[in-house]
């Protein structure tokens, strides 16, 4: 093999050097020959300098080569460790995926079958309902084929009682009209004597022939309190009361326990069949009662149609609740009311100044009830 310096002299120079070598072996030059030969050495160890020289730059780049290479290669396996795990990662994702796909077509298949199962059930509820409107409207029509038979006679009978009804309400009225009148009359004749008397009580005492003593009242005093004691109670209305007009001079019939209404309701309601109606009453908080009187609560209501029946009751207090209506302290509990009725209660207003009417329909599984009803608070004087 070639060394390292062979690599560095060129092939001519080491030709040219055996070839002096040999004709100086030979022997057959002269002395400027050998001077020649000492300037080639010189050249040649300088060219063995340079070529160390190079030996080691081509050393130090072959190290550098070399480290270099190492670091590629480390880089290299350390972009294969990266591509494994990349590779990985890309596979469980793969396989993440496919899981997800296959859960999510779980649950679309799952939903599919609930919405079967839902389409199933509705129509299902679609046929009982249909089924159920078309028995309904077969009742229906039945009702009204048996109802149209005897419904003539019935608001023939209705408008009887109406008319009948009106009937009386319009002598009530012309009757208590000409009370009123009568009363009116009275009082104006009562009126007309004290102003007479007044005039005549003032004209002595302007003519220094009559004088009062110190303890009695005075004359405008005297009209100021009658006066008073005619305008004691008047009600909603303006019209004077019972109890004021029966105080002044005996005028009409004199009654026991004088009374004046403090409020009406009235309105309507329908209760179904299977079921209860309830109205809510109540004082107000601004409602004046004297320390004498005692309210009691006048009710009437009518049903439609008038030949049906209800139970009616009359709480103390307001209750709405099925279970505390049960419990509840009661006027008067379940009354039964065929067409309709009418009364007083006293003592319904006993328990947080209200009360609860009640009408039941439980009884009855087809047939409503349409109520008409109308009640009014009454203050009356009591005495033990």
């Amino acid at each position: 093999g070639m060394s390292l310096y062979d690599d560095a002299v060129p092939s001519s120079r080491r030709v040219g050097t055996g070839h002096q070598s040999s004709h100086s072996i030979g022997g057959g030059r002269p002395s400027s020959s050998a001077n020649s030969g000492g300037g080639s050495d010189s050249l040649l160890l300088t060219e063995l300098n340079e070529s160390k020289s190079r030996i080691a730059q081509l050393e130090s780049l072959n190290s550098s080569f070399q480290s270099r290479y190492n670091n590629l290669e480390q880089m290299h396996r350390a972009s294969l460790n990266e591509q494994t795990s990349a590779k990985n990662a890309m596979t469980n994702l793969q396989l993440e995926l496919r899981m997800s796909r296959m859960e999510t077509e779980h649950a679309l298949r799952s939903l599919r079958e609930k919405e079967a199962i839902v389409d199933e059930m509705q129509l299902e509820i679609n046929l009982v309902t249909q089924s159920a409107v078309e028995a309904n409207k077969r009742a229906a029509e039945g009702m009204e084929v048996v109802e149209m038979a005897r419904s003539d006679r019935e608001y023939v009978d209705g408008l009887e009682a109406k008319v009948v009804a009106l009937q009386e309400w319009a002598l009530a009225s012309t009757e208590s009209k000409r009370l009123t009148a009568e009363r009116c009359r009275g009082l104006e004749t009562r009126v007309n004597e004290l102003e007479g008397a007044v005039k005549e009580l003032s004209s002595q005492q302007q003519d220094g022939l009559f004088s009062f003593p110190d303890e009695g009242p005075t004359a405008d005093e005297a009209l100021s309190g009658a006066q008073q004691h005619k305008y004691k109670r008047v009600d909603s209305s303006g019209a004077l009361s019972l109890a004021s007009v029966n105080s002044l001079g005996g005028m009409g019939p004199s009654s026991a326990n004088p009374e004046r209404k403090l409020w009406t309701r009235s309105s309507s309601l329908v209760v179904g069949a299977g079921m209860v109606g309830l109205a809510l009453l109540e004082l107000s908080p601004d409602t004046h009662i004297e320390p004498y009187e005692t309210v009691i609560l006048r009710w009437k209501f009518d049903l439609t149609p008038a030949d049906l029946d209800i139970y009616f009751s009359v709480l103390k207090g307001v209750h709405e609740d099925r279970r505390a209506q049960r419990t509840a302290d009661a006027c008067f509990r379940r009354r039964h009311v065929k067409g309709g009725g009418g009364g007083d209660v006293s003592g319904a207003f006993a328990v947080q100044n209200a009360c609860t009417l009640i009408w039941s329909n439980e009884m009855s599984w087809v047939r409503p009830r349409t109520i008409k009803w109308s009640v009014d608070a009454v203050a009356i004087e009591w005495s033990d």
